[in-house]
């Protein structure tokens, strides 16, 4: 299966962040690279635990919607 990734960099901090829309996954690195590396394995492992919790509990669907707004 196919996730999107967000990493955004954040001048202030230095920092990359990185999660994954409509997933409880987060990772915070040096760079973007490590970052990415760490919110997959973050997900693999929730996707693990995923699979181990009861049949109800499965459903890992996710629908995010990236919206552009004006303010």
């Amino acid at each position: 299966m196919k996730y999107q990734i967000l990493v955004e960099y954040d001048p202030e901090t230095q920092s990359n962040a990185a999660s994954v829309p409509g997933i409880p996954v987060y990772a915070d690195g040096n760079t973007e690279k490590e970052a990415l590396k760490l919110a997959k394995e973050g997900l693999a492992w929730y996707l693990e635990d995923a699979a181990r919790a009861p049949r109800a509990a499965r459903r890992v669907r996710v629908r995010a919607k990236l919206v552009t707004v004006d303010v």
